[in-house]
């Protein structure tokens, strides 16, 4: 899940980088609301072809906290034991951050941080 085409596509390059093969191509957009990551993100979490969860935001428009609130929402609805990893930089980036702390997310200063996090915890 990534904001805008683009880094969805350079997301989605990264996840082939590192030897995966993306499940989906989840564009929550510019300017993207709380409920509109929150859709998304369940969407992603009730997929049984999705072994893990890579978020990478860079929040211009997309504001990281309205991001964070929509991450936590979609926990607080859909139980799931698949791993989240959350890249955020950007408007609001430390607000979101802290959202995502007080529920135990970690988040990462890179996408690569994140990828490389996913990538060995779903391969042992």
């Amino acid at each position: 899940m990534a904001n805008g085409a683009g880094l969805t596509m350079a997301t989605m390059d990264l996840v082939k980088e590192f030897g995966h093969e993306p499940a989906d191509f989840l564009d929550v957009g510019g300017g993207a609301s709380e409920d509109s990551v929150k859709e998304g993100l369940k969407m992603l979490l009730t997929d049984d072809r999705i072994k893990a969860v890579l978020v990478n935001i860079f929040g211009g428009i997309t504001r990281c906290d309205e991001v964070a609130k929509g991450v936590v929402s979609a926990l607080n609805e859909v139980k799931t034991n698949k791993p989240i990893f959350i890249r955020l930089k950007g408007t609001n980036e430390e607000e979101g951050k802290k959202i995502l702390a007080e529920v135990g997310l970690k988040t990462y200063e890179t996408a690569e941080e994140a990828m490389e996090a996913l990538s060995k915890a779903i391969t042992r």
